[in-house]
C-alpha cells in the first residue's frame, strides 16, 4: 500500500449555486496546510438493562470545520476574499483593482481534498462551507501568510474530483519586507507587527429534523473586527488616543511592484487602554488592541481590502 505524501495532495474550491450543492467549476489553490475535516460523534445511550455492559453507542451530528493557511498574494487571495467578504466591485484596464468590503451575502463553497497517492485515489469533499474568520499577521522575518476558518455542512469520499479539468490559479507572492502602516492617516514607522483577525460568527448550531445529521444553513452573525499593534515606545500617540477613546484608522499596504499589492483598511478603530510596563533594561514596547468598526466612514464599510493584480475576472 502506498502512503499519502502532503506534497502531492491538491486542494480545490468551487463557488455553490445553493448552499451544500456541490460546485462543478474547481479552482486549485496554492496553500501552506489545511485541516478541514469532517468529524462525529459516538455518543453513550443511557439505557439500562440489568448489567454493567453498556449499550451500543448512537451516531451524533456531523460536523465540518478546520483552518486554511494560505500564502498571501495578489491572484490566489482573490478566490479566497471572494469566498469570504463576497464578490469584490473592479475596476481598471489592467493592472485591475478588486475592492472587497463587508457586505450582506457570501455564497457557500466546496472544497476538495485530493488524495492522489492512496491504492486508490481518493477525493474528500466538503460542502456547504463558509470562511468564517481570517486572520493576518503582518511583520516579522516569517512568511506573509492569511488563515481561514471554515465551517462546512457535509463531508464525502468520493472517487473523481467534482471538476476532472479544474483550472490552476496563478501566484503572486507578497513579503513582509515589502509592508507599509499608515495610522490614523500618517505613515507608521515604529510599528514591529500588526496583528488582525476578522470573525464573521457564523452560527453552526441549525441542525434540522430529517437533515441527516448536517447543518441545514450557516448563516453569518454580526462581523468582529479585532486585533493588535505592536510597536517600539517611542512615543504615546497611540495611548493617548486609547487614553480619550479618540477614533483612528489603520491602513496596511503589501505591494510587490505597481502591479501586485494588497491593501487593508479599517477606516475606523478605537484602541483599548493597554499601558507598557517596564521589563527591563531592554528597549520597551508597547501593545494597543483595536476594535474595528463602521458608523460613518465615508468607505461605508469596517473592513475594505483591495487586490491590485493583472485579472480581470470578467
Amino acid at each position: 500500500m502506498a502512503q499519502q505524501s502532503g506534497a502531492f495532495t491538491k486542494v480545490l474550491i468551487g463557488f455553490e449555486s445553493a448552499f451544500k450543492t456541490i460546485a462543478t467549476e474547481g479552482f486549485v489553490m496554492p496553500i501552506n496546510s489545511s485541516t478541514v475535516k469532517g468529524s462525529r460523534n459516538q455518543n453513550q445511550a443511557g439505557t439500562l438493562r440489568g448489567d454493567l455492559n453498556p449499550v451500543e453507542p448512537f451516531d451524533g451530528n456531523t460536523s465540518v470545520s478546520g483552518q486554511i493557511v494560505v500564502p498571501v498574494d495578489s491572484i490566489a487571495m482573490w478566490y479566497w476574499l471572494k469566498a469570504f467578504l463576497g464578490d469584490p466591485t473592479t475596476s481598471g484596464t489592467g493592472p485591475y483593482e478588486h475592492v472587497y468590503t463587508a457586505g450582506d451575502e457570501r455564497t457557500s463553497i466546496t472544497i476538495e481534498h485530493q488524495f492522489p497517492d492512496l491504492d486508490t485515489p481518493k477525493y474528500f469533499q466538503y460542502t456547504g462551507c463558509k470562511l468564517s474568520g481570517m486572520t493576518l499577521n503582518i511583520g516579522g522575518d516569517g512568511e506573509l501568510t492569511a488563515s481561514f476558518d471554515v465551517v462546512g455542512a457535509k463531508e464525502t469520499i468520493s472517487s473523481a474530483s467534482f471538476d476532472a479539468t479544474p483550472t490552476e490559479i496563478g501566484f503572486s507572492r507578497l513579503k513582509n519586507n515589502q509592508a507599509s502602516i499608515i495610522e490614523g492617516g500618517s505613515a507608521a514607522t515604529n510599528i514591529t507587527t500588526i496583528d488582525s483577525t476578522i470573525n464573521m460568527n457564523c452560527d453552526t448550531t441549525n441542525y434540522v429534523i430529517g437533515g441527516g445529521g448536517e447543518l441545514g444553513a450557516i448563516p453569518d452573525g454580526i462581523m468582529a473586527v479585532s486585533g493588535t499593534i505592536n510597536a517600539l515606545f517611542e512615543n504615546t500617540t497611540a495611548l493617548e488616543k486609547a487614553i480619550n477613546s479618540t477614533e483612528s484608522s489603520l491602513k496596511m499596504t503589501v505591494p510587490n511592484g505597481t502591479t501586485s499589492i494588497i491593501d487593508i483598511l479599517f477606516p475606523e478603530v478605537k484602541y483599548s487602554l493597554n499601558s507598557p510596563g517596564i521589563d527591563g533594561p531592554q528597549g520597551l514596547s508597547t501593545a494597543l488592541p483595536y476594535s474595528a468598526y463602521y458608523e460613518d466612514a465615508t468607505e461605508g464599510t469596517s473592513v475594505q481590502i483591495t487586490l491590485t493584480n493583472s485579472e480581470a475576472h470578467a
